[in-house]
């Protein structure tokens, strides 16, 4: 760690002299001058000037700033994110609302720990910040007193909370990837120019900004699901299994920051229940001409005790799980589809849930007046959205779904006739394994030595047509029935 901001209204900056405003941020350097050229008597908070001695040296790149707005200013100026801030309480003509509002921005907006360092004491700040240090998973620090801790204690502090993380080297990384991601897509598409773009976009700056964001995700998703496998594949422990569905809803769900309702939402119906949106996105853009005002969901069921019966006595048993979310899931089939590790709250995955998505159980509402455009989630209130599923899961969801609801139906084998096949593969497979070697490969035979077959007279009768077998393509093998499947079945259960 070495990136810090110290956001404190007692650095004696204008006693710097100079004419016109200051600015907005003084890095170590200015501080530096400070510390060594203004008397320590002319600092009003002793502790002030500790801190700022321990974080002008060192390896630490430090800059301050006397007040929460330019912090967060420098921030939406793409400042590179700090990997820790100390954050002090009171400020001219600022409250508790404002510094948690502060505080609020800086966490949500960037990878960053953020220690509160104050005289006023824990007590009399915790009370305001308690629930951000719970939304934000232990990065917003338990609040020091500044005549309880020292520079060198708060220091080693924060050194220790950060450790561990993938904050610093690592996070550092995937900015600057990302950012020249960004940068070259935005080269790319600047080869058109800003009027034939707008015109093309109908003045809408969104569509523009979502059409580079998705070019990013093209460019830097490719190897997402290998480097996922690849930590998966690591070694595992029982420590490490929370971290390991808290890193799969992490790739599974997120929390859009906008208000549009969207396909692959997860929506908060009545009584805790959520509902899987299935409404396409184009027709989500313009709702009322696509949809005839109408969003379509489909329920889904909590994977507990009473989820579980509730299903069971429906007829659908979850017997065991599938290789993957859209696979078949014991005697449910394609009945369910899983939905893993799905955030408990909006905004916070510090509780986990599975559900299962219903594919027969469709619901939609009419909302009339309807707007025009964009479907937003003021115009559907009571409902609201807890996260949305990713993409490319959300696809592969719909189109599972959409498969089972118009399947055609298929005869299954008589219960005989998987007995008799499963034995007929049981017995090839364990034939060479028996003979304790591979089956051996047919002798190619040269063409000169195949004599051709005698051709009959003319006057010989013509023999017929030799009939072909059928041929059966399978289109989706993940939906073909496995022999321990439908041997579990009844042979009478013939159609679906």
């Amino acid at each position: 760690m070495n990136r810090i901001w110290v956001v404190d209204d007692k650095i004696p900056v204008h006693l710097l002299g100079g004419v016109g405003p200051l600015p907005l941020r003084f890095e170590a350097d200015v501080v530096r001058y400070l510390i060594e050229n203004v008397e320590a008597s002319e600092w009003e908070e002793p502790r002030v000037l500790e801190l700022c001695r321990e974080l002008c040296g060192g390896d630490f790149s430090a800059t301050f700033f006397t007040s929460p707005e330019p912090m967060l200013r420098a921030l939406d100026q793409d400042a590179a994110p700090p990997h820790a801030v100390v954050f002090d309480w009171e400020y001219p003509g600022s409250n508790e609302n404002a510094n948690r509002a502060a505080l609020d921005r800086l966490l949500s907006g960037s990878f960053v720990y953020a220690q509160i360092y104050t005289h006023l004491g824990a007590s009399t700040v915790e009370p305001h910040v308690g629930d951000l240090r719970d939304r934000f998973d232990g990065r917003l620090l338990p609040t020091k007193g500044k005549m309880n801790v020292t520079a060198a204690q708060l220091r080693e502090d924060i050194t220790q909370a950060w450790e561990g993380t993938i904050g610093g080297e690592v996070a550092d990384k995937v900015r600057r990837e990302a950012f020249g991601a960004v940068e070259r897509t935005l080269i790319d598409i600047g080869a058109v120019s800003k009027d034939v773009l707008s015109a093309m976009a109908e003045g809408r700056a969104e569509n523009l900004r979502h059409l580079v964001l998705a070019k990013v995700r093209d460019e830097i998703g490719e190897t997402g699901f290998e480097a996922l496998n690849a930590v998966l594949a690591g070694s595992q422990s029982a420590e490490s299994n929370e971290a390991v569905r808290h890193l799969l809803s992490v790739w599974y769900y997120y929390f859009p920051i906008d208000n549009r309702v969207r396909r692959g939402d997860l929506i908060e119906l009545e009584a805790g229940e959520l509902g899987f949106v299935i409404t396409p996105s184009c027709d989500l853009v313009k709702f009322s001409k696509k949809t005839g005002s109408r969003l379509t969901w489909l329920r889904t069921v909590r994977l507990d005790a009473v989820g579980v019966t509730a299903l069971a006595t429906a007829g659908i048993k979850i017997n065991e799980i599938g290789g993957s979310i859209i696979a078949k899931h014991g005697k449910a089939g394609e009945t369910v589809i899983l939905l893993p590790n799905v955030p408990a709250s909006r905004g916070s995955r510090g509780s986990l849930v599975d559900y299962v998505v219903l594919c027969h159980a469709w619901e939609n509402r009419l909302y009339n007046p309807a707007p025009g455009g964009a479907l937003l989630y003021e115009d559907i209130i009571p409902y609201s959205r807890r996260c949305t599923l990713a993409d490319p899961y959300a696809s592969s969801v719909i189109a599972k779904i959409m498969s089972v609801i118009s399947s055609p139906g298929t005869p299954e084998l008589p219960k005989g006739e998987v007995t008799r096949l499963t034995a007929v593969v049981t017995a090839s497979a364990a034939a060479p394994a028996a003979a304790g070697k591979a089956p051996d490969a047919p002798v190619p035979v040269p063409a000169s030595a195949i004599e051709p077959a005698p051709t009959p007279p003319a006057s010989a009768e013509a023999s017929p047509p030799a009939i072909e077998a059928p041929q059966v393509t399978m289109t989706d093998p993940s939906a073909a029935p496995s022999p321990s499947d439908l041997a579990s079945e009844e042979s009478s259960g013939g159609n679906k």
